[in-house]
């Protein structure tokens, strides 16, 4: 029943994530369609004042021309606007009277011209080159002087495509990272529920494998107070059963359970003799000293292990420091003695422990 329940708020969290991932994009897209928007309407205008300005600017310059003309023949009027009036593919000045073209731009362009007879036909013809045209009349005259300023020109002088297109990158940018940040708001919002689950999960199964240590740790336990040992048994190193304990040892590789410490422990027996209810006390006492995390063996006659899952060098040392500190009241005229032996990560636990047993075991003096 309970799955079933987890399953229909797991697809609830997926559908509600799947919401928000949409509703994030929506708001995005229509970000972007308005911004579009924006910019069809209010990029001509601005274009448009950009080349009213510049016009009126024109104009100015067309009436000093047209003031300066005056009173000049037609000779020297062309020759004065070839001469004063910059000339060049966007750009350049021009000069009519009512039967036709006087001059314009240069005199290639001006013999081009020879077909326009009529100031209509003039007209007509600076319509079709779509530019920025300022004209003024010459006083005095049938003449008419004026400028032609391409459109593209125009505005390329005034940076207004430079502008417009780093306007456009800016607020495209600005609209990709707000998306970007508000999809990740969403996620994580739509993933906090799982992360709860998943964190659960992860609890229940560490639980568990804490749980499966005891089991084996209480069973060997209990196998070693049932168990009748002779005398010739009682000789051999290691006459405990390990079995229990190197399988604890194959399953600690789990990196769940890092970092791991060894503490072995050694009695100083001397000549007196310890029973095996001796030897049971005398865990009870060292498994007394440990914490939930901690597996409690012995591996020989007066020596011990704790294998310390999930316990740092510092804790490690703390509790060395405590049980030999208690030792001193609960068993006087014997001396403890204890190593402590960090599992550094990539090292095998298993060789780690089997190492550090047979290389202590063998020396008079700990190190």
């Amino acid at each position: 029943m309970n799955k079933h329940a987890d399953k229909r708020n797991d697809n609830t969290r997926k559908k509600t994530y799947k919401g928000r991932l949409a509703a994030a994009l929506v708001f995005v897209i229509v970000t972007i369609v308005l911004e579009v928007v924006y910019f069809t309407y209010h990029i001509p205008d601005n274009r448009n004042n950009i080349i009213q300005a510049y016009k009126d600017n024109q104009a100015q310059t067309v009436q000093l021309l047209a003031d300066t003309l005056k009173g000049m023949d037609e000779d020297e009027m062309a020759d004065f606007i070839s001469h004063s009036v910059p000339v060049s593919g966007s750009t350049w000045g021009f000069l009519v009277k009512n039967d036709g073209v006087v001059y314009m731009k240069d005199e290639d362009t001006t013999r081009s011209l020879e077909y326009i007879s009529t100031i209509d036909e003039f007209d007509s013809y600076m319509e079709s080159l779509g530019g920025v045209v300022s004209e003024n009349e010459i006083s005095g005259s049938e003449y008419t002087c004026g400028i032609f300023a391409d459109t593209d020109y125009v505005l390329e002088k005034y940076g207004v495509y430079s502008m417009e297109f780093y306007i456009i990158i800016a607020l495209t940018a600005t609209i990709l990272v707000f998306g970007c940040i508000l999809i990740e708001f969403a996620g994580r919002v739509g993933h906090e529920g799982r992360k709860v689950i998943a964190l659960q999960t992860d609890l229940a199964e560490r639980n568990e494998k804490f749980d499966e240590y005891e089991r084996l740790t209480d069973q060997y336990e209990e196998e070693l107070r049932n168990r009748d040992i002779d005398k010739t048994e009682m000789k051999r190193e290691g006459y405990f059963d390990m079995d229990i304990v190197d399988t604890l040892l194959r399953k600690s590789s789990d990196p769940e359970l890092y970092p791991i410490v060894f503490m072995y422990i050694r009695i100083r027996m001397g000549d007196r003799y310890f029973s095996r209810d001796a030897i049971f006390r005398i865990m009870d006492f060292i498994k007394g000293s440990m914490g939930k995390n901690h597996i409690t063996a012995e591996i020989s006659k007066g020596y011990f292990v704790v294998i310390m899952y999930k316990t740092d060098a510092d804790t490690a040392e703390k509790k060395k420091a405590e049980i030999l500190e208690k030792w001193g009241e609960f068993s006087k005229g014997s001396e403890l003695e204890a190593v402590l032996r960090s599992v550094a990560p990539g090292e095998n636990p298993r060789q780690v422990f089997y190492h550090e047993k047979d290389r202590l075991i063998d020396l008079t003096n700990w190190q």
